[in-house]
């Protein structure tokens, strides 16, 4: 089944161009380093995080509670390391609820963290404009501040997202729950470790509401880059739609964050 622009899974190994181990030995090959060192030469991003979105992109959208449910507390970990230290994996093989928690975690371990901390206070003034067009130019302005790699990951995981919350007849996961599931693994303040917890909770309110609008209105954020995606695809010929691309009409309850199995692998919250 082919996969849309830029989903598309190379016949490679996971382990494929994923730079080793910092010279200084701080961190594996691939979780807690900052993401522009992970990137290829080319500035695309390393294989093993390529094939986690072309895999999800190809499954999510017909898993239940995809990112919301837990996988093996061992089986996660030992996928980690195994993808940390460069070694060769087959992820085709692997659930698609264990190659979202690995997601998340790699996610959740970007120095300074995918939307970066020190763009907190902008995302959050640029979600409180009065009008939706007034949102959507200040949120673009701040996307546009990001590193290059950061923007690329930001706007492959929200296709991603967005995909999976139009199916939600059968991914069973609205924009909001993918928010409350993902988001506090994309920002957080500066000063995160020093706040009390009520304080945390209002800053993972905000922030939610943050990454739901992000995912709900991601065309518009980034429709020259969708166009020009549209255009790199249709240059494929004819390519077949991925899964469920049909979006799903039923209504789903939201989801509470604390609803996962007790053994949780990402150590959220």
């Amino acid at each position: 089944m082919g996969l849309p622009w830029p989903f598309a899974r190379r016949g490679t190994s996971a382990a494929a161009e994923v730079p080793g181990p910092s010279a200084s030995g701080g961190g594996g090959a691939l979780f807690g380093r900052p993401l522009a060192a992970l990137c290829s030469q080319d500035g695309t991003l390393p294989q093993p995080i390529q094939d986690l979105l072309a895999l999800l992109h190809e499954h999510g959208p017909s898993t239940e509670g995809i990112f919301r449910l837990a996988a093996s507390e061992r089986a996660s970990r030992e996928l980690r390391e195994a993808l940390d230290s460069g070694a060769e994996v087959r992820l085709e093989s692997q659930p698609a609820h264990l190659l979202a928690v690995v997601l998340k975690d790699f996610l959740r371990k970007i120095p300074s963290k995918l939307l970066e901390a020190e763009l907190y206070e902008e995302w959050m003034s640029a979600l409180q404009k009065s009008s939706r067009q007034e949102k959507l130019a200040g949120l673009k302005e701040v996307a546009g501040k990001l590193p290059e790699a950061n923007l690329l990951l930001l706007k492959q995981l929200l296709a991603l997202l967005q995909n999976i919350s139009r199916n939600v007849a059968t991914s069973r996961m609205t924009a909001g729950n993918l928010a409350i599931c993902v988001g506090p693994n994309l920002l957080s303040p500066p000063e995160e470790h020093t706040l009390p917890l009520d304080a945390l909770v209002q800053v993972t309110g905000k922030v939610t509401r943050l990454v739901e609008f992000l995912i709900e209105h991601h065309g518009e954020l980034f429709e020259e880059e969708e166009e020009e995606a549209s255009g790199l695809a249709g240059a494929s010929a004819e390519e077949s739609p991925a899964p469920g691309a049909e979006a799903g009409t039923a209504e789903v309850p939201p989801v509470a964050p604390e609803s996962e199995p007790p053994k949780s692998s990402s150590g959220e919250r």
